[in-house]
């Protein structure tokens, strides 16, 4: 799968962990092997916000926050618990 064009195979472990703000997100799409571009196409934003939100700890919207915890079925609480308030 990539993430901004990203193979993520190819990164270590420890790159995940430092170039990811929101990794339980991440973990969620990443486990999903769902195309960014599909996903977003779900959730009617672009493929760049899903990085903004994953890589650069960025929070979406409220009603787009909402798809997601549906999507995922996890309140939108644990989706962005690593977020920055």
């Amino acid at each position: 799968m990539t993430l901004d064009g990203l193979d993520c195979t190819e990164l270590s472990k420890e790159d995940l962990i430092t170039e990811t703000e929101n990794r339980i997100l991440y973990g969620l799409i990443f486990a999903e092997k769902m195309p960014l571009n599909l996903l977003a196409q779900k959730l009617d934003v672009s493929p760049k916000e899903l990085h903004e939100w994953c890589c650069e700890g960025k929070i979406p919207r409220a009603e787009v926050r909402e798809k997601l915890a549906d999507y995922f079925e996890l309140p939108e609480q644990i989706l962005f618990w690593e977020a920055k308030h």
